[in-house]
């Protein structure tokens, strides 16, 4: 059964996140699941450090994005907002060749607070990365202009 309140397709995914920090860095939403979401990362200029391989602050983008996402889908947007908290992100190797994959999933969706756990392989399959969003999910201010 699907946690989705608010649920999206790829395409609707794709068209909101034009002219957005995930579309600079190159992030490609690719599947969605009852309980999951997956995207991608190429490593490229936009991407990689100094040294070559991926630059954390792009895996940090990647995990954000794709929690923050999951997390927006499991509410109300009319009535709720979810607001990121905390992003940790444990490294486990470096990465010098692309494209990463990343797949989300929650370890709870509670009606005041999420927490969710992004794993990022690089392309052989292998986990180089598993990050955790915290999330507070709040009430919408309502529009005073009213």
């Amino acid at each position: 059964m699907s946690i989705w309140v608010s649920p999206l397709t790829l395409a609707q995914i794709t068209q909101a996140s034009r002219r957005t920090a995930s579309e600079h860095v190159g992030i490609t939403f690719t599947a969605i699941g009852e309980d999951w979401l997956e995207g991608s990362l190429p490593l490229d200029e936009r991407t990689r450090s100094a040294d070559g391989a991926v630059h954390h602050g792009a895996l940090a983008v990647l995990a954000e994005t794709l929690g923050s996402l999951g997390a927006t889908m499991c509410v109300d947007v009319s009535r709720r907002a979810c607001l990121g908290q905390v992003l940790h992100l444990q490294h486990g190797r470096p990465v010098e060749r692309g494209p990463l994959s990343a797949r989300a999933r929650p370890l709870w969706v509670e009606p005041q607070s999420q927490l969710w756990e992004i794993a990022v392989q690089d392309a052989t399959g292998a986990t180089v990365c598993v990050a955790q969003l915290t999330l507070a999910v709040v009430d919408r201010i309502p529009d005073r202009a009213q």
